[in-house]
């Protein structure tokens, strides 16, 4: 029971991220691999190791910390990362589910 409540909150981090123009990286992506919680971008990859403070992981590769930040209802929303003299600040960025048309709304 621990072990899914762990996956779960774990999901919760997972997703695209991207940063304002000009920032060293464009985006990354949290996911999930082999188990181990991982951010991806073009400049590499690194483990995000869980500390003892709620979402604030340990950048282990880069030896920073990734902060992810919560809207009022507790759904992460964007992440900061702090990297050698580095702070990056970016947003979750949402994937947008296609609804099927409903044929009572067609244009003829």
């Amino acid at each position: 029971m621990a072990q899914a409540q762990a996956d779960s909150l774990v999901q919760q981090y997972t997703g695209k991220y991207t940063f304002p123009e000009g920032s060293p990286v464009s985006e990354i992506g949290v996911i999930v691999e082999n188990g181990v919680l991982t951010a991806t971008s073009a400049m590499g990859n690194s483990e995000l190791k869980v500390t003892e403070t709620k979402d604030v992981f340990e950048v282990v590769a880069y030896a920073g910390t990734a902060t992810f930040k919560r809207n009022a209802d507790g759904k992460v929303i964007g992440v900061l990362i702090q990297v050698q003299d580095m702070n990056l600040e970016g947003t979750k960025t949402e994937e947008k589910k296609q609804l099927p048309e409903r044929k009572d709304q067609r244009r003829p």
